[in-house]
């Protein structure tokens, strides 16, 4: 691994244990085992690493996801799960091997997603960059359902966007009560609501 890939690992999981404001620069270069002259060579600050760090191992990871499951020959109700299961890591992935990071040790997916959500607070950058993945995911939800209407499984009398919203709504508020409720199963959870949605819109 050449020296900035790991000081991006490094600052990522220090970032993960700790949160971004209780991890010093310091911290990240002793523990890239680097000198300050060799953290400066790669990047002009703390604030610029992590920007970075959000980019490759969170967002990056997140929209080609998206990508994969368009390819993914599912039918749109498993699609549609699947993609949210993928992105925030459902129940058994917690305590599998993650894709984020190059030596793959395991990370709590919560704590990932109350990570993310505090650089989207302080940093415009990462905030715009979470903008940019809704967006992305919602076009993802919104071809979704075109297939599902062209297939004929889905009704054809709906407005693709609105109800793309409301899945998006149903995968973000699922997330959120993850968070909060760690003892329900968000596998359970998302199955149950899509199911009720489905009940909903197929034809």
């Amino acid at each position: 691994m050449d020296t900035k890939s790991r000081i991006m690992e490094t600052a990522f999981k220090l970032f993960l244990e700790k949160g971004f404001a209780d991890v010093s620069l310091n911290e990240i270069i002793k523990a890239s085992n680097i000198t300050t002259g060799g953290f400066y060579y790669h990047f002009d600050s703390k604030d610029t690493l992590l920007v970075e760090v959000i980019k490759k191992y969170i967002f990056n990871y997140f929209n080609s996801t998206i990508e994969q499951i368009r390819d993914f020959e599912g039918t749109p109700k498993e699609k549609l799960k699947t993609v949210i299961l993928s992105i925030v890591g459902d129940d058994s992935t917690i305590d599998k091997t993650t894709q984020l990071v190059e030596s793959a040790e395991k990370i709590d997916y919560r704590v990932l997603h109350l990570l993310l959500l505090e650089g989207v607070q302080k940093y415009d950058i990462i905030s715009e960059h979470y903008t940019e993945f809704y967006y992305n995911l919602l076009d993802f939800n919104k071809d979704v359902l075109k297939e599902g209407i062209a297939q004929g499984v889905i009704r054809s009398d709906i407005d693709i966007t609105d109800l793309a919203l409301v899945i998006q709504t149903i995968m973000v508020g699922t997330v959120i009560m993850w968070i909060g409720m760690p003892a329900m199963p968000l596998e359970e959870r998302m199955e149950s609501n899509m199911n009720q949605l489905w009940d909903y819109m197929k034809k």
